[in-house]
């Protein structure tokens, strides 16, 4: 996998970057996003230091993040526990024959 320099629109800054030939539109497409949640916390706040704007919303990104793992984590064990029942069951079904 070879990497490509692109550059990308970021809140009206463009910075370069190294991504994976592949990835170039996937980088672009969340660049936008990242551009629209900082102009909509930039117009909630009122705050127009970027600095700010961006601690803020990575800050945001990474409170997200973290309540999806443990919804991850709390789907996992569930599918894990009922596994286990639905082993149970085949086991108990398969002795009985």
């Amino acid at each position: 996998m070879s990497l490509k320099s692109i550059d990308i629109e970021v809140f009206g800054r463009f910075i370069r970057v190294n991504c994976p030939d592949n990835n170039s539109s996937d980088l672009h497409y969340i660049a936008n996003i990242l551009s629209k949640r900082l102009e909509d916390l930039k117009e909630k706040t009122g705050v127009s230091n970027i600095e700010q704007l961006i601690f803020i919303t990575a800050l945001n990104v990474c409170y997200e993040l973290e309540i999806e793992k443990q919804k991850s984590m709390h789907c996992v064990k569930h599918l894990k526990s009922r596994m286990l029942v639905l082993t149970e069951m085949i086991n108990k079904s398969l002795m009985k024959e």
